[in-house]
């Protein structure tokens, strides 16, 4: 009740500040200025994905500043930075009351254009278009993952141009096209590559293999007893150590799993590490097997092999990839759905699912994936790496 209260509340102020700001919008005078902003509110695997795209923006505003919008809800500041696609990166408090401080903030800011550069608008990201004094407004087509329809056509009427896109699409294509409809036409979708990040990190000598066994909502997640039957596979067959690495919320999925496979080699750092450190061990790795969320994006962007349960209802938009142009250097997540047919999960919230669906909490398709089709996979993507056969007992 008091969660619900809240979230009401919250609601009010959005809608009470987007109308405020509307007005102030209409009322800005024009800017000189060489300032462009993007703006993108996303987790880590969407930001992933996007860094193709993102690149772009250096062609096609050669003489801007370019200045990187985002929250510090799922903080990607530090990655952003590292990336050099942008000559400032900034990061805003959105949680709370604390957004009304950051739009304040945001009233400051002055540019030639702002561009929305989020497949799944939010009215969040549209009160800080709004905020900031800019010539023109752009936005790329938007799906209703996070607002209704009606919300939707509204948000559409605060931008000067709103490029279309196949929303049926993967999401590197859909990124890729709204890059070529804001100019530069030659671009392709291609695989993105993470940078270094220098952090203190102790990567192990020994070969080891990295699972994610969390995910950003407890619905994704597959069941962690098989996951530790996973790992005691791993740790014999390919004598790899086992790295359980995600959020601190979930850090008790990595003890329960400790737990099951009683072994040295399974090392439970779930909530210890940061982002940096993360992607630093994923680069290291040997092989990665996660549920669907960030971990198997980063999995990608640094080349490593990956093997991922991917969710039934978002198949096409971020697995299987999707490229309209691969280099012999990229190393595409291998994407596992159990075969049963889709009840339209995750049309309205791509976090919401069927209850018809449901397996304990869980859609179908993540559910019954056995071990031993994991293990199969593990099997085809390290073969592929190897060049050769593993034998198995």
């Amino acid at each position: 009740m008091k969660d619900m209260l809240k979230r009401n509340i919250s609601i009010l102020i959005n809608e009470l500040l987007f109308t405020v700001l509307k007005i102030k919008a209409k009322l800005d005078k024009q800017v000189n200025s060489n300032n462009i902003f993007i703006i993108r509110f996303a987790h880590i695997g969407d930001f992933c994905i996007w860094l193709n795209s993102a690149k772009a923006y250096r062609e096609l505003y050669p003489e801007k500043k370019i200045i990187f919008l985002t929250y510090s809800y799922k903080n990607i500041t530090e990655l952003a930075e590292a990336t050099g696609y942008f000559d400032k990166v900034i990061s805003f408090e959105t949680e709370g009351f604390r957004r009304i401080r950051s739009l304040k903030w945001a009233l400051h800011f002055s540019g030639d254009k702002i561009i929305n550069a989020n497949p799944s608008r939010s009215l969040l990201s549209d009160l800080f278009v709004l905020a900031v004094n800019v010539n023109c407004r752009i936005a790329q087509q938007s799906d209703i993952t996070e607002m209704s329809l009606r919300a939707l056509r509204r948000s559409d009427r605060i931008y000067d141009r709103v490029i279309p896109c196949d929303l049926n699409e993967m999401e590197l294509i859909k990124n890729a096209d709204f890059i070529r409809g804001l100019g530069l036409i030659d671009f392709r979708a291609g695989m993105f590559e993470i940078p270094e990040i220098p952090c203190k990190t102790e990567v192990p000598d020994e070969k080891y293999a990295i699972i994610f066994p969390d995910a950003d909502t407890e619905i994704k997640m597959w069941d962690y007893k098989k996951f530790a039957e996973v790992i005691k596979n791993i740790i014999d067959i390919y004598q790899y150590k086992c790295l359980l690495l995600g959020g601190g919320k979930f850090k008790h999925v990595g003890t329960n799993i400790n737990d099951i496979v009683n072994d040295a080699n399974c090392i439970n750092l779930m909530g210890q590490t940061s982002l940096a450190q993360c992607i630093q061990l994923v680069r290291n790795a040997q092989i990665v097997v996660s549920n669907d969320t960030g971990g198997a994006h980063i999995a990608a962007g640094v080349r490593t092999p990956c093997v991922v349960l991917a969710v039934g209802w978002n198949r096409g938009r971020f697995f299987p990839y999707k490229l309209e142009q691969i280099n012999a250097e990229d190393v595409i997540p291998v994407d596992l759905i159990a075969n049963v047919k889709c009840l339209g999960c995750g049309i309205e919230n791509i976090n919401r699912y069927n209850p018809e669906c449901g397996i304990q909490g869980v859609p179908r398709c993540i559910a019954e994936n056995t071990v031993e089709d994991v293990l199969d996979k593990i099997k085809e993507v390290m073969e592929q790496k190897n060049g050769k056969s593993v034998k198995q007992d």
